[in-house]
């Protein structure tokens, strides 16, 4: 009981009384900073993660726009590759010489195309 009110705000007047509850106050302590710390590394790590996915999906419907642009693919074309990149769930929403082969999502698209 007592060990659960330390990790409220409004705990209870109650305080270690011999040396075994101090130093059971300070595991216990201990143990709920690092599970803490854990818990929130692990949370930041997720979030890091999903923003490098998602800034690398930019990139490279940015690339591929940058590649439709300078290369002067026709519009029906155009239309069709990125409706297969929406389909594929690529999120389809500087300047030096590009080549198909930079791009990466250009690689899961189908001969047909």
């Amino acid at each position: 009981h007592w060990s659960l009110t330390q990790f409220t705000p409004a705990s209870m007047e109650v305080v270690p009384c011999n040396t075994y509850e101090r130093i059971f106050t300070i595991g216990v302590m201990l143990f709920a900073v690092i599970l803490f710390s854990s818990l929130l590394s692990s949370i930041t790590t997720s979030m890091i993660n999903l923003r490098k996915l998602s800034a690398e999906k930019r990139k490279q419907v940015s690339l591929v726009r940058r590649y439709i642009t300078d290369k002067q693919v026709t519009l029906d074309l155009g239309n069709r590759i990125f409706a297969f990149l929406r389909h594929h769930n690529y999120n389809v929403s500087q300047r030096q010489v590009l080549h198909e082969d930079h791009i990466v999502a250009f690689r899961i698209l189908p001969e047909s195309l």
